[in-house]
């Protein structure tokens, strides 16, 4: 068996309406305007829309099979054997983090399990200092977290000044 993300549930904001079941997760496809909610929601995996949190489960499908299914759902054509294969190891070590049945959300290049507190990182656009995530505090009121994370002003005050010199 193997650990994946698949969508947790339609908490929050959820554009997807496939069954949690079929859901899986895509890899990150964060672009340079993280406001738009490439920044802090997940893709599904069949349908291409947006879902707030997902859930580690267990599945019989290998690593290396979501990876040829997101590279051929992305329409994409140069994308080796290989690199699917390093797609699926660095996943693997990524999902190590984290137990079956983990709610985990997207924030700037990272997951997170949605109840940490004290995060404190540097992502691929900004630099983030969060009592609590975004994703927790709007299972209050789903229009927290369009209302932080979906306003420029959020990511543009926190910037990082080496941004894209990675």
């Amino acid at each position: 068996m193997h650990k994946f993300f698949f969508k947790a549930n339609d908490d929050v904001l959820s554009h997807c309406t496939c069954a949690a079941a079929e859901a899986p997760a895509t890899s990150s496809s964060q672009l340079d305007c993280p406001w738009c909610g490439c920044g802090w929601l997940i893709s599904c995996g069949t349908c291409g829309k947006a879902f707030t949190s997902a859930e580690v489960r267990e599945t019989d499908v290998p690593l290396v099979e979501f990876g040829r299914r997101e590279v051929a759902m992305r329409g994409l054509e140069h994308v080796s054997e290989a690199e699917i294969a390093d797609w699926a190891e660095g996943m693997a070590e990524m999902l190590d983090n984290f137990e079956v049945g983990d709610t985990i959300a997207y924030l700037d290049g990272s997951y997170w399990q949605v109840d940490e507190t004290g995060i404190h990182f540097d992502g691929y656009y900004a630099s983030h200092r969060l009592d609590r995530l975004p994703h927790a505090e709007a299972l209050q009121g789903p229009e927290l977290l369009d209302r932080l994370l979906g306003d420029p002003k959020y990511w543009f005050e926190r910037e990082r000044a080496d941004r894209g010199e990675d």
